[in-house]
């Protein structure tokens, strides 16, 4: 059975991430997190939602980059 919350180093490595860059996002809030006592839990689900928020990004990135080379390619195809 796989467990529903992981520790900060298994998120960090679960994510392909140091483990101070994942306590980072931890504490900004940009995953969430549970505390019980003095452990600090991640929910399997606050990660995956993380992922696809970064994905999201990417392709929003991807787009408007791609934007940008079709608008620098109309203005160089002007005849002088």
């Amino acid at each position: 059975m796989e467990p529903l919350n992981v520790d900060v180093k298994e998120c960090a490595r679960i994510l392909g991430i140091g483990i101070t860059n994942a306590k980072a996002l931890i504490r900004s809030g940009e995953i969430l997190s549970i505390r019980q006592g003095r452990r600090v839990l991640i929910p399997l689900s606050a990660i995956a939602e993380y992922e696809q928020q970064r994905i999201a990004q990417a392709k929003a990135d991807r787009a408007e980059h791609q934007q940008r080379v079709q608008r620098r390619q109309q203005f160089s195809r002007r005849p002088a």
